[in-house]
């Protein structure tokens, strides 16, 4: 009996794997051509956003998927620029971008020519891709500033273990009390996002149900929404889930 359980789970299993990856090619593949390369001016983004009742100051991209298209990564970097949100926080297990991020900034720069145009001058942006450039600089008034911040899995659990470990020190050391831990606390201890608020919100690219170890400390009040894969995501869906976000009410467990 546990037999036939067995390939019963297996064949499961198998469909679902099977519809998910061809769920994933047909997105990527129906999706007009000329709505990937169609370009998006900075006056529209300008005017959008003015629709939106709230921004999100931090917005968080888990890419959950095994293929990363930088050209399409820096189209949101800049499409997030040209609404006006701050810190942006892109994230992959694996370390990919990190590991590639001239690349990345290679395509950023890119797009900024591409959507920005004349008005690019009065945008600046820092890319940060390791733990000794995460911290920020003061944003100048006169012109607008995005972080963007790359992620990886060791910026995690691993964090919060280093920021345990750091802890423990100072009580040994006596620099602090052994119940004096507060969210500001542990806040000041994480290196990963140090400098950077937490993400007010998530979207999640792929079809797992997983975060994939995203901050799992800095998303207790993060706002999480999905879109299928972010191959050939177009301005459109981008700001569909703003809208969605912006409409959310936040009881922060009222």
């Amino acid at each position: 009996m546990a037999f036939y359980d067995g390939i019963v789970l297996w064949c499961v299993h198998t469909i679902l794997t099977l519809k998910t990856l061809l769920f994933t090619w047909l997105f990527r593949t129906w999706k007009p051509v000329e709505t990937q390369y169609r370009k998006v001016a900075y006056s529209r983004c300008c005017n959008d956003s003015k629709l939106l009742q709230k921004i999100p100051i931090h917005l968080g991209l888990v890419i959950a998927e095994n293929q990363i298209s930088y050209v399409d990564i820096a189209n949101l970097v800049v499409w997030c620029m040209a609404v006006g949100i701050s810190y942006i926080s892109v994230y992959d297990t694996r370390g990919i971008l990190k590991k590639s991020h001239s690349s990345l900034s290679s395509e950023i720069e890119k797009k900024r020519d591409d959507v920005l145009g004349h008005e690019k001058e009065k945008f600046t942006y820092q890319l940060h891709h390791t733990l000794t450039t995460s911290k920020t600089d003061q944003i100048t008034e006169s012109k607008k500033k995005s972080h963007i911040l790359l992620l990886s899995a060791q910026d995690g659990r691993p964090d919060i273990v280093q920021a345990a470990k750091g802890y423990c020190q100072q009580v040994y050391e006596q620099l602090t009390k052994s119940n004096a831990v507060d969210v500001g606390l542990i806040d000041s201890l994480l290196q990963a996002t140090s400098g950077f608020p937490d993400p007010d919100l998530l979207i999640r690219f792929g079809t797992t149900s997983s975060l994939l170890g995203y901050l799992p400390w800095q998303i207790r009040l993060t706002e999480i929404l999905s879109i299928p894969t972010h191959w050939s995501i177009d301005y459109k869906s981008f700001m569909n889930v703003l809208h969605n976000y912006a409409g959310t009410q936040q009881r922060f467990g009222k």
